[in-house]
């Protein structure tokens, strides 16, 4: 009985073939998508119009909480609330830009 016994190895009779190895999983990890949470448009809005800079930051900061929980769609929609947000603000900004200027430039005289 001593001569089965082999201390490190396989057990008698087996030669490897019954003993279960660890095998790395086949099945691929879950891909994480990239979302862009565009912060540096929000922090714009913000100098263009305040309340719609407000409202993108908002939305900007919804982003990365959404991604963490797997929630996709939601960054996504987030993230073009942000960049529709970011496009009105500067439209704001631009229009404020003109009307001041046309007021301070319109002297009676």
């Amino acid at each position: 009985m001593s001569q089965d016994w082999n201390p490190g190895g396989a057990w008698p009779g087996d030669q490897g073939q019954g003993v279960p190895t660890w095998q790395p999983s086949a099945v691929p990890a879950p891909q994480v998508a990239s979302v862009s949470s565009r912060w540096p448009l929000a922090i714009i809005s913000i100098v263009c119009c305040w309340p719609l800079g407000i409202a993108a930051c908002v939305y900007a900061a919804r982003v990365k909480p959404a991604l963490a929980i797997g929630d996709v769609t939601t960054a996504l929609t987030a993230s073009k609330r942000v960049l529709i947000f970011f496009w009105i603000a500067l439209a704001v900004g631009i229009l404020a830009l003109f009307v001041i200027a046309g007021s301070g430039s319109s002297g009676t005289g």
